[in-house]
């Protein structure tokens, strides 16, 4: 896993939890409102990419913090473009944490995985806009249909989710 950063402490990320976040770097999209474009863009993923967080150092921090925090959140970026991200859930539960994942949608194979894996307790999934206007939006071609069986699998899922949106008036 490509980790960018931690917030050691978050009671707003996970619904009802204490939880730190963990950022991953890189994202398939390039949604012009971006927030965490330092770690999504390529000219900026660049300067971050020499100063990456070891996974070991994520799981000893992890292992200070029990009885502390209920839970880990895992956004981006986008956690689904890493294939390691399944593995890395694993690690995080095999510690006894609640996970939630922050997904853009674009990778449905790897949601139903990891659901069906039982890697993640809650996700968040961000819903740029309507399918016919996706492109708009994120400025790269060909994932409204992914969007779409994203939605479906996390409406079919046992788990806890929620869809959002960020209203930018120029796009809708």
């Amino acid at each position: 896993m490509k980790i960018s950063a931690v917030q050691p402490l978050s009671l707003v990320d996970f619904p009802e939890h204490t939880a730190c976040t963990v950022f991953t770097l890189g994202c398939n999209f390039r949604c012009h409102y971006c927030y965490n474009s330092e770690f999504v863009l390529p000219e900026k993923v660049k300067k971050v990419l020499p100063h990456c967080i070891p996974e070991e150092k994520i799981f000893s921090f992890l292992d200070k913090r029990k009885g502390k925090l209920e839970g880990v959140c895992v956004t981006g970026g986008e956690p689904t473009i890493h294939p390691d991200l399944p593995e890395f859930l694993k690690k995080i539960k095999a510690k006894g944490f609640l996970i939630k994942l922050d997904t853009n949608g674009s990778n449905p194979d790897m949601l139903y995985e990891i659901i069906d894996k039982k890697l993640v307790d809650y996700v968040a999934m961000d819903i740029k806009a309507h399918p016919d206007e996706y492109e708009k939006i994120i400025g790269v071609k060909g994932f409204s249909e992914k969007i779409i069986t994203s939605k479906n699998i996390l409406e079919n899922a046992k788990i806890s989710f929620e869809f959002r949106t960020v209203i930018v008036p120029r796009f809708h």
